[in-house]
């Protein structure tokens, strides 16, 4: 079998996991009027640009190489500019979200007006409009066709072999995300600070068990990202075996959403009994115990 099919073959089953798991936990944050609120609007968000991102990947990439298409390698830098979209809107609603948990936990009485409905989807969109526009600026012009630039090392899409591609991938792509992931880091450690200060004193009061879950999802969520990037960018300097670069590049850039919906779906029992008809089933019992 050809080297890039070989190390394209894993991509399917975790790309597909990823467009389900994030398809199905958008759905569920549409049909859970429990997460109508800032939190459920900013994670919804994070779900549509994760279940683009696996769905690009399977319907688009995975094709592409397995099957050699060069009609589609041929456009596949548009393919790339919208991947990177995704995943830099992925980044920067992560930021948004650790604001957020920041916000309900250090001043919990101004929460509800910084993150009203309307502001919420102002942030949104504003995420959108900023990070469309520096894509569009940084990644459309500089990503070229697959057929020349299929690094062998790493065998998947990246930028044009010039200095100035250079630049922009590194400090426009790795620099910037890893600043933006140290940041949500940082703030996430400020409100699990807060938690533990106040954890024998008003936590209960403060902060629901609902409100700890959201905090916990947030903090590993950042946590994944932060090691999907420094796996991206350092392991290939330290090994040359084809599987651990593609695990630690291709494939960790690829489940890192895929775990994204994955943690929706672990910290959130409202969405896990929605997906797995949990609910209507204890609604039945519940209904036919009231009756006898």
């Amino acid at each position: 079998m050809d080297t890039a099919n070989e190390t394209t073959l894993p991509l399917v089953p975790i790309s597909f996991l990823g467009s389900v798991v994030n398809w199905a936990v958008l759905y569920a944050f549409y049909k859970l009027k429990a997460f109508n609120h800032s939190f459920g609007y900013l994670s919804a968000n994070q779900a549509i640009v994760d279940a683009l991102h696996g769905t690009i990947f399977l319907l688009y990439f995975c094709p592409m190489v397995l099957l050699d298409i060069p009609i589609m390698k041929t456009f596949s830098h548009h393919a790339g500019f919208f991947l990177l979209l995704c995943y830099e809107v992925s980044v920067m609603t992560h930021l948004i979200i650790s604001l957020n948990r920041l916000c309900a936990v250090w001043a919990p009485r101004r929460y509800p007006n910084w993150f009203s409905e309307k502001n919420t989807k102002l942030l949104i969109v504003w995420v959108w409009s900023f990070t469309g526009s520096v894509a569009v600026l940084f990644y459309e012009s500089e990503l070229s066709p697959v057929t020349s630039t299929m690094k062998k090392k790493i065998r998947f899409l990246t930028f044009t072999n010039s200095q100035l591609c250079g630049y922009i991938g590194w400090y426009g792509d790795f620099l910037k995300n890893s600043f933006i992931v140290a940041v949500i880091m940082f703030l996430d450690l400020l409100t699990v600070i807060k938690v533990v200060a106040n954890i024998s004193e008003q936590a209960q009061t403060r902060l629901s068990c609902r409100e700890m879950r959201f905090l916990k999802q947030t903090v590993t969520q950042g946590t994944v990202f932060m090691l999907e990037l420094l796996s991206y960018f350092f392991i290939p300097q330290y090994f040359e075996n084809k599987w651990i670069v593609f695990f630690a590049t291709s494939f960790a850039w690829v489940a890192v959403h895929a775990i994204d919906g994955a943690l929706v779906f672990l910290f959130n029992p409202e969405v896990r009994r929605f997906l797995l008809c949990q609910e209507c089933k204890h609604r039945t019992i519940s209904l036919s115990q009231t009756t006898s």
